[in-house]
């Protein structure tokens, strides 16, 4: 595990944490109405999809002045941040949020809850959900935008970017290498995650 802390370490980059993404709320909007989605930064853009008016626990991957690009489904586009209102708590770097990350070749999936201290961790070969207890958290701070999970046979590091899952036109915000060591050797898995509603 000593050597996964360093690569993190290394990993990090002198930056500033990122803002993005962050869960919001629709507000301002009538009962009546919906908060469009459109497939570009512009009012004139064609509608893609929509949010409710009562809509809670909206990621929103980036901005692009009064825009912010959320995802609908399968796809990604922008809503105006004018109806947009951040919901409370701290930053993704922070680890206090739970992640839902996935990859491909072969494709996998991490689920981490910091609050219940677990992380399950699906592949083609295991398909059994069985969380296990998270071994350690290393949160992004004002030098790096870079974060770490402890897993029982590795480390996922965190970082905020932009990513593709190459399956879907979803946008997700934060790229995760996982490097396993165990029983059944050593590698590494790439793939992107996005906050999950507590």
């Amino acid at each position: 595990m000593i050597r996964f802390l360093f690569l993190f370490l290394f990993l990090a980059l002198p930056l500033k944490a990122e803002e993005f993404p962050a869960l919001y709320a629709v507000t301002g909007v009538a009962d009546d109405d919906v908060l469009n989605i459109r497939a570009r930064p512009d009012a004139g853009s064609a509608v893609i999809g929509s949010l409710d008016p009562d809509a809670t626990g909206v990621e929103v991957i980036a901005t692009s002045g009064n825009w912010a690009l959320v995802n609908d489904g399968e796809v990604s586009g922008y809503a105006s941040l004018r109806y947009l209102a951040r919901e409370p708590g701290p930053a993704w770097g922070a680890l206090q949020t739970q992640l839902t990350c996935i990859g491909t070749e072969p494709f996998w999936s991490l689920k981490v809850d910091p609050q219940r201290g677990t992380t399950d961790f699906l592949t083609p070969e295991d398909q059994v959900a069985d969380p296990e207890p998270i071994s350690g958290l290393w949160p992004a701070g004002p030098w790096a935008k870079s974060a770490a999970v402890g897993l029982s046979d590795g480390i996922a590091v965190l970082v905020g970017t932009s990513c593709s899952d190459g399956m879907s036109d979803r946008s997700y915000g934060i790229a995760v290498d996982i490097f396993r060591t165990g029983p059944a050797g050593e590698g590494r898995l790439s793939g992107c995650c996005r906050l999950a509603q507590p």
